[in-house]
Parts: C-alpha cells; sequence; structure tokens
C-alpha cells in the first residue's frame, strides 16, 4: 500500500526530473556556440583525436549526477586550445544499504561519454547506465582521461 509520504515523494522527483529536463533543452539550444573561424573542425584534426594532457582536466567544471539510470548534467571545456570528444570516467557504487545484496559489485566501472564540446564552450553530459548498474542509487566517479584534439 503506498503512503501519502511514498506518493508526494514520487511526485515531487516526477517534478523535477521533468523541470530538469526543460530547463537543459532550453540551456543546451540557447548556449549552443557558434562557430568560429579558429575553432572550426577539420576531418584531419578530428583524425589526430588523442588523449590530452592530464591539465585539460583542471579546466573543466563539471555539474553532473545519477537518477532515473542515467548519469547526465553539464560542463564547462574552459581550455583555450583543446576541443574535446571524449570522456573516460570512473564510477564506483556506493551502495546505501537499502537495496544491498551479496552479489552487488563494489568494483569501479570505466564508461566513455562522447563529447563535442569547443574551447570556452557549455555542453551537457548524458549517458544511461548499464543495466547491470541502473538499480545503484549514486556512484563516487572521476574522470581518468580526456579525449580531443588541440586547436590553432
Amino acid at each position: 500500500m503506498t503512503t501519502l509520504s511514498q506518493l508526494i515523494k514520487v511526485t515531487g522527483a516526477s517534478v523535477f526530473v521533468l523541470a530538469w529536463f526543460v530547463f537543459f533543452q532550453n540551456a543546451t539550444a540557447s548556449d549552443a556556440p557558434v562557430a568560429r573561424p579558429c575553432c572550426q573542425q577539420s576531418a584531419a584534426q578530428e583524425s589526430t583525436m588523442a588523449e590530452l594532457p592530464h591539465e585539460v582536466i583542471q579546466k573543466l567544471k563539471i555539474e553532473a549526477g545519477f537518477g532515473w539510470g542515467i548519469f547526465s548534467g553539464s560542463i564547462f571545456n574552459g581550455n583555450e586550445h583543446y576541443h574535446l570528444k571524449q570522456l573516460v570516467v570512473s564510477m564506483t557504487p556506493i551502495h546505501d544499504g537499502h537495496h544491498m545484496h551479496e552479489d552487488m559489485s563494489h568494483e569501479p566501472r570505466v564508461h566513455q561519454i562522447d563529447l563535442d564540446i569547443p574551447p570556452f564552450s557549455k555542453g551537457a553530459l548524458s549517458m544511461p547506465l548499464p543495466n547491470d548498474d541502473a538499480h545503484v542509487h549514486d556512484f563516487k566517479w572521476h574522470i581518468i582521461k580526456v579525449m580531443g584534439y588541440q586547436t590553432p
């Protein structure tokens, strides 16, 4: 039997998710980067995609989290001369005890998130979690490496 407090929690979470999607839909449409001659991507640049220097990670501003089986949020590329194409992240499950099973792994998982973020631009992060991880409420995560290319 559903209690009133459970119903309020579910309704509140649904409203939050809907508002979040509306916000990011509007934010990504209005914050779309304007192509500048210095930053236009060429086929040659993309083919030279490589692991970027570790210092690139220090200039990223990421606000992201987990919910409804998705890791999502926003990212700002504060690097002047690097175009981001992919993040490689490590995610370690944090089990809250409510749904703890003996066979649940506590091992980190490594995932790739494809991007297309020019220098000094903001973009969205979104990655559906694999079915094995969709039940986990939270993860401790960090960036392992950033892939992309240097711009002129």
